[in-house]
């Protein structure tokens, strides 16, 4: 029995051995691929006190000639992985550097793994396990108003969009920008946003941003827009009770702190006149005489809109060759031209008047006295010293120093204010 015992021992022996040299095979040693020297250096690129970075330097041997290698070094934190990558080419012997750059503050477990030019991984070596903070700078995004933060439609305004993240596109992981609380849609391109032609209103934007490692980074601000107040102006009128063809002018004329040059004007005169463009300025020399209502409504680029009014007075011209067909010229006096038909006239009214004094005679004293009265009543109104106007339409107008008007209303018999 006991010889037996010790057989086996024997026979169990080299099968050990050969078990023992399968389990120690290196695949980067059998790759003909040997490690030389490797150290790991602490780094502080920031400059802050702090270590921010790991850099891994390796030295390898080939034994079998052309070597093609792929070199990893792998970070893992908080759940996330990242890859810094180096491919190699060399025979004899080479040393390559690998830097991984902190993303975030913690602790960051690092392994080399080497594997061939087809993938194969031969070798993975743990660097070990470090506390570090950020080397790259971390997303961050900054909203920054270029004018006030209580303005009016129209002013100028602007939001700049600084935006920085270094840890998500160089591992990969860049992620998405979005912004709210804006009247019109904002793309991701576009770093200036224009709020001039934003409309009146507050307005809470906020800008997020967050990159596939998990980070992430948010900025608010708050713009309050109104209303821009209606256009202020004055319409000067030169040329009022001057005679037709003298010079003449009706003007829109903005107050002095505005700007009205692209607002739109329109104009709307009675009597009615040529229609009016969108314009700041009217030539009158030429119009009728007459007495002329003129309004104006100014509107801003908001739609908020002004209307103002004056009055003009254009009397008839005392140049007979200056047309004026709707009120009756002044008269010539001797140089007027009498006709035939001015004659007759004449006499039949003559006749009439003749005929109406034969009857008032022939009327009853209580008649006379009745006839008497009406005829001692005033017919022409009293303009009491003012100027007066008798326009195309028959109605007479009289006009005091302050340039207001009134007109006879003659069912009343009394002066009726414009």
């Amino acid at each position: 029995m006991r010889e037996w015992f010790v057989l086996m021992l024997l026979i169990s022996i080299p099968l050990a051995g050969i078990v023992s040299a399968d389990d120690e095979s290196d695949p980067l040693s059998d790759a003909g691929i040997n490690i030389v020297a490797m150290r790991n250096d602490s780094l502080d690129k920031n400059q802050d006190g702090v270590t921010d970075a790991i850099r891994v330097v390796i030295v390898l041997n080939s034994t079998s000639g052309q070597a093609n290698l792929r070199l990893n070094l792998i970070g893992e934190h908080s759940g996330f992985t990242v890859f810094e990558e180096m491919l190699m080419s060399f025979e004899n012997q080479e040393n390559a550097s690998l830097t991984y750059d902190s993303w975030a503050t913690g602790e960051h477990d690092l392994t080399l793994e080497i594997s061939d030019g087809e993938g194969r991984l031969l070798k993975s070596i743990d660097i070990g396990l470090f506390d570090l903070s950020p080397s790259l700078a971390i997303p961050h995004v900054d909203l920054q108003l270029v004018g006030s933060e209580i303005m009016q439609t129209g002013d100028s305004c602007e939001i700049k969009r600084n935006f920085v993240d270094e840890t998500g596109p160089r591992w990969g992981y860049a992620g998405t920008r979005s912004i709210t609380g804006t009247p019109f849609t904002v793309l991701d391109s576009e770093d200036v946003l224009d709020c001039s032609n934003w409309p009146a209103g507050v307005y809470d934007v906020e800008e997020t941003y967050q990159n596939g490692l998990g980070q992430t980074a948010i900025d608010t601000m708050q713009l309050l827009i109104v209303n821009r107040p209606p256009p202020s102006f004055s319409i000067e009128v030169t040329g009022s009770d001057e005679l037709v063809g003298s010079p003449c002018t009706i003007e829109h004329v903005a107050a002095a702190s505005e700007n009205h040059q692209d607002f739109e004007k329109s104009w709307d005169i009675t009597p009615a006149i040529a229609p009016i463009g969108n314009t700041s300025k009217i030539d009158c020399s030429n119009w009728a005489s007459g007495v002329y209502k003129i309004l104006l409504t100014v509107t801003n680029d908001e739609e908020i809109r002004t209307t103002d009014g004056e009055m003009l007075i254009r009397i008839p011209s005392e140049d007979s060759n200056i047309p004026d067909d709707q009120s009756p010229v002044l008269s010539n006096g001797e140089d007027t031209e009498a006709s035939k038909s001015g004659i007759w006239g004449i006499l039949l009214l003559s006749f009439v008047c003749g005929l109406a004094v034969f009857l008032i005679m022939v009327r009853s004293p209580i008649d006379d006295e009745i006839g008497l009265a009406s005829i001692s009543s005033p017919i022409e109104p009293d303009a009491e010293g003012l100027p007066t106007h008798l326009d195309e339409s028959g109605i007479l107008w009289r006009k005091h120093e302050d340039e207001s008007l009134d007109w006879w209303d003659t069912s009343t018999m009394s002066w009726k204010r414009w």
